[in-house]
């Protein structure tokens, strides 16, 4: 192949290219202008109404979460919200942020021993910007042998959305509103319909406490529910196990213990005995 036709071939493979691109903005172009722009204005609108109706309404929602090592913190959220809908020739963002205030009083009261668990504790609740530590009993050296800790705080609440004609995408994000730490989902422009918009709400509002999330089949979830039982049985079993092995071994010890001595008392009988018959 001479020179030339390698450059024409280059350069239509290039033109090929450059049209394919053209013609996938032209696309997405599309889908922005007629489904995806449209919607995300139809998504704010609706959380327009839904906040403040709920403010209106004064309407609490109660929360419940669960921190490592402590245990279930209840609070509650009044329908004070902020809503920002910012709307570009490229890109739709919406945030709406709130909060809830967790309620000490219906959480429980934990009290526990040893330094390095005590800190370990403090940790989780910093990590959460929460307060926990009641009253704590330190040692000479000023470090706590014994503390109290009771939940106390607010917890922040979002959910964002970004849309942006390039992806053809709406990726929504949840900041504390499936348990602590954030979450998220990603639909298309055909999915953000009046019916995810009610879900989205009843989410909000704690109606509902899951949103957007794929049901397994029947048969799956029977699987998997065996699997998790045979594997809690199996660790059941092998805790038994190591526990008895642990008696058992301590009982050897102890036997061995006992024949030792046993055998030197012998032996020392047998010593004398021997004395005796040699006078």
């Amino acid at each position: 192949m001479g020179l030339l036709d390698e450059l024409e071939q280059e350069a239509e493979r290039l033109r090929a290219e450059a049209a394919a691109q053209a013609a996938a903005r032209g696309d997405r172009e599309q889908v922005w202008t007629q489904q995806l722009a449209p919607a995300m204005a139809n998504l704010a609108a609706y959380l327009e109404k839904l906040t403040t109706n709920l403010g209106f309404l004064k309407r609490r929602a109660r929360f419940e979460f669960e921190l490592p090592g402590y245990g279930r913190v209840v609070a509650y959220a009044d329908p004070e919200f902020q809503l920002k809908s910012s709307p570009t020739k490229i890109a739709h963002e919406i945030t709406l942020d709130w909060a809830a205030q967790v309620a000490t009083e219906e959480c429980p009261t934990l009290e526990l021993e040893g330094t390095a668990r005590i800190k370990a504790l403090q940790g989780v609740f910093q990590n959460q910007r929460l307060s926990g530590l009641v009253e704590s009993r330190k040692n000479a050296n000023g470090e706590p042998v014994a503390a109290r800790f009771q939940a106390r705080g607010r917890i922040p609440l979002r959910v964002h959305v970004q849309a942006e004609l390039e992806t053809s995408m709406a990726r929504m994000q949840f900041a504390n509103l499936e348990g602590f730490g954030s979450s998220g989902r990603s639909f298309g422009a055909e999915q953000l319909t009046p019916e995810l918009f009610d879900a989205l709400g009843r989410f909000i509002t704690r109606e509902d406490l899951e949103f957007a999330r794929e049901r397994l089949p029947e048969d799956l979830r029977k699987q998997l529910r065996s699997r998790i039982e045979r594997d809690q049985l199996k660790r059941e079993w092998e805790q038994k196990l190591a526990r008895q092995l642990e008696e058992d071994e301590a009982r050897v010890l102890a036997t061995m213990a006992h024949g030792a001595r046993a055998g030197s008392l012998l032996g020392r009988l047998r010593l004398a005995a021997r004395r005796l018959v040699g006078r």
